[in-house]
């Protein structure tokens, strides 16, 4: 019995020394390695950047000519005297004055007339064509004058032109003019026919008025949107 406790006590303090030593071997351990990562902490792997070359701006200046030498002026060497002049001047002549030839006014000449442009070859006004006017026929107001409004007016003014037949021994002036004014509605009838301008011939007036109201017209073309067309036929003897 006293043998096993005797083993046991040696094995105890056996396991306490082997203990003892690894616990101090780990604290050394430890403290060499917190040690090691200080030394790492403070001491700079990284190469230190080259210095940059740090040019100043030097301004040259540029050396001043050198002064040129001042030179005395050469004295001046002894004139002899100038003679004095007499300062008073001698009385002045004054040029008896001449006597003036009489002016004699002559009567001033009246401009010549100028010659009269002569013509390069006559001309006889007489012989002269009078420009008269033809029938026409011109819409009231501000149309739209489309290329199918001015055939429609066109074929109006044929239709009425054949409708106005003055008899050959009716005498009127070459400058007569009777102006009629009249409606045409959506589907070509006539309306409202009333004579605007007398050409002071009667028989003319009366067959000019005559003329529209007889005539039968087409419909007002498809793109015109006003219900109606207010017109007026200018009737001359060209």
């Amino acid at each position: 019995m006293k043998r096993v406790q005797e083993r046991i006590l040696y094995f105890a303090s056996g396991v306490d020394s082997t203990l003892l030593k690894i616990i101090v071997c780990a604290v050394v351990f430890h403290l060499a390695i917190v040690a090691i990562c200080i030394a790492f902490h403070y001491v700079n792997v990284k190469p230190e950047p080259e210095p940059i070359p740090v040019f100043e701006m030097v301004q040259v200046s540029q050396p001043k000519p050198p002064a040129p030498p001042k030179t005395q002026p050469p004295k001046p060497k002894h004139e002899p005297p100038k003679p004095k002049v007499n300062k008073k001047l001698p009385p002045e002549i004054k040029p008896e004055p001449e006597e003036k030839p009489e002016e004699v006014y002559e009567d001033p000449k009246p401009p010549e007339p100028e010659p009269e442009p002569v013509d390069d070859f006559p001309v006889d006004d007489m012989d002269l064509p009078v420009a008269l006017e033809s029938p026409s026929l011109d819409p009231v107001g501000s149309v739209d004058m489309d290329p199918l409004m001015q055939v429609y007016l066109e074929q109006l003014k044929k239709i009425i032109m054949g409708n106005f037949k003055p008899p050959k021994d009716l005498k009127v002036g070459r400058d007569a003019k009777t102006t009629v004014q009249f409606t045409v509605d959506r589907f070509g009838k006539i309306s409202a026919v009333i004579l605007k301008k007398s050409s002071g011939n009667k028989a003319w007036d009366h067959l000019s008025v005559r003329a529209i109201q007889i005539s039968k017209v087409p419909e007002l073309p498809f793109n015109y949107r006003a219900p109606n067309l207010v017109l007026n036929f200018n009737f001359t003897p060209n």
